[in-house]
């Protein structure tokens, strides 16, 4: 009996490897007939699953809580509008301009019409940006606004560039100014006809790509400004230039020839930002 048991031992040892091959091909085009490729299945206690039930699911792409412009441009964003940020001290309405430069998102920081260029108890337009004089800064507008010195510099933080546009949102690079936050930083600079790299400037037509500018900006006198008369620094004076003719900010001395200053309804507009 004991021999006999041995045998049927040896031969089902033998014959068992084939048996289960069987049953496994049998499955496979029970399987395949079904449309069912088993042979990428893996077997989760007991039941078998696909490997790609296993992949994590497709993340949604977009940013939650926007904390900038350019988060809204990630997010498909493409108008120049007002948006919702949120800062370290909370939700803050900013106007984003995601469209007068594609790839780049700006935030307008300060802005103002030309009539008020000459009021003394407007000091939001005069003094420099080192100072904290906000003006309507929860409501962000072309007319009277600049924000206060903590959320420019929580805009800053966020950003590579500033520039001045004239006019708004409107970009054709005539009358424009764009610059390095590493090469000029606005919030703190101080100093009188001092030489700083630009990454793109055009005064009425005159233009200069990575050259060095003169900038003005004193302490409790006077906001940074460019004077296009000065015969100083690698772009020099612009043709056509009024006397002391101030641009891009300031504008005690104007032409009427620059846009920011063609009339008493044009706008200045500084923007921070930076690019996907």
């Amino acid at each position: 009996m004991d021999r006999l048991i041995l045998v049927l031992l040896m031969v089902y040892a033998m014959i068992s490897p084939v048996v289960m091959q069987v049953v496994a091909d049998t499955e496979k085009q029970i399987g395949e007939a079904n449309d069912i490729q088993m042979a990428g299945c893996i077997k989760i206690n007991g039941q078998g699953k696909s490997e790609k039930s296993q992949e994590k699911p497709e993340q949604n792409s977009k940013i939650p809580t926007p904390r900038s412009c350019l988060d809204h441009l990630k997010n498909g964003e493409t108008r120049a509008k007002v948006y919702t940020i949120m800062t370290p001290k909370g939700p803050q309405e900013v106007f984003c301009d995601l469209r007068s430069e594609p790839g780049s998102a700006w935030t307008l920081v300060l802005s103002h019409r030309m009539e008020y260029r000459n009021k003394d108890t407007i000091a939001p337009f005069k003094k420099p940006l080192t100072m904290n004089i906000p003006v309507n800064e929860k409501s962000p507008n072309y007319n009277m606004y600049r924000m206060t010195r903590d959320q420019m510099t929580n805009i800053k933080s966020q950003s590579t560039h500033w520039r001045v546009t004239c006019n708004g949102a409107f970009v054709d690079y005539r009358d424009y100014l764009r610059v390095r936050f590493a090469d000029l930083d606005p919030l703190t600079f101080n100093g009188a006809g001092v030489c700083k790299k630009v990454e793109y400037i055009n005064v009425r037509g005159h233009v200069g790509i990575e050259v060095t500018v003169p900038f003005w900006q004193m302490a409790n006198r006077y906001i940074l400004h460019h004077d296009s008369s000065a015969r100083k620094c690698s772009f020099g004076a612009s043709a056509g230039y009024v006397s002391s003719e101030d641009n891009f900010g300031f504008y005690g001395k104007i032409n009427r020839k620059f846009r920011c200053s063609s009339s008493d309804y044009t706008t200045s507009n500084m923007w921070f930002g930076a690019s996907l």
